[in-house]
C-alpha cells in the first residue's frame, strides 16, 4: 500500500499554495529577487545622497515583505513542523527575523544597537549559497 502525500487532505486553497511554491518558477522568481536584492545593497554607500538613501529604504522595505510572504507561503504549503526541518528554510526565517528587526531598529533610529542594520540585511546574500539545495 502507497502512503498518500502529507498534502493529499489540504483544502483546495492550501493545495494552491502548495504547487506554487512547489515549482521550479516561485525557486526561480526568488532567486532573481535575491539577485536584485543583492543589486540594491551594493549600490549603498557612505553619504549617499537623501534620495538615493530613501529609494533603498523602499526597495529594503518591499524585499523583506517579499520575503516575509515566501516563508509564509512555504510554512503553509508545508506545515510548521516540515518547514523548520530544512535547515535553509531555518536560516531563510532567521535572515527575515533579522531583516523586520533591523527595519524596527532603523525606524527607532537606535543608536544603541551593536550592529549596523546594513550588515544584517548582507546576510541575505547567504540565500544565493542555497542554489537548489
Amino acid at each position: 500500500i502507497r502512503e498518500r502525500p502529507y498534502w493529499s487532505s489540504y483544502p483546495p486553497w492550501r493545495l494552491r499554495i502548495h504547487k506554487l511554491v512547489d515549482s521550479k518558477y516561485f525557486d526561480l522568481v526568488i532567486a532573481a529577487i535575491i539577485g536584485l536584492n543583492v543589486i540594491t545593497m551594493a549600490m549603498e554607500f557612505y553619504l549617499m545622497p537623501k534620495e538615493l538613501e530613501l529609494g533603498l529604504k523602499a526597495t529594503n522595505y518591499f524585499f523583506t515583505t517579499v520575503f516575509i510572504i515566501e516563508a509564509a507561503f512555504k510554512i503553509i504549503a508545508l506545515g510548521f513542523k516540515r518547514y523548520f526541518m530544512d535547515r535553509w528554510n531555518q536560516l531563510d526565517v532567521i535572515i527575515v527575523i533579522l531583516s523586520v528587526s533591523g527595519i524596527v531598529l532603523e525606524e527607532m533610529e537606535a543608536k544603541i544597537i551593536p550592529i549596523n542594520p546594513t550588515i544584517i540585511r548582507v546576510m541575505r546574500v547567504l540565500r544565493i549559497a542555497r542554489g537548489n539545495a
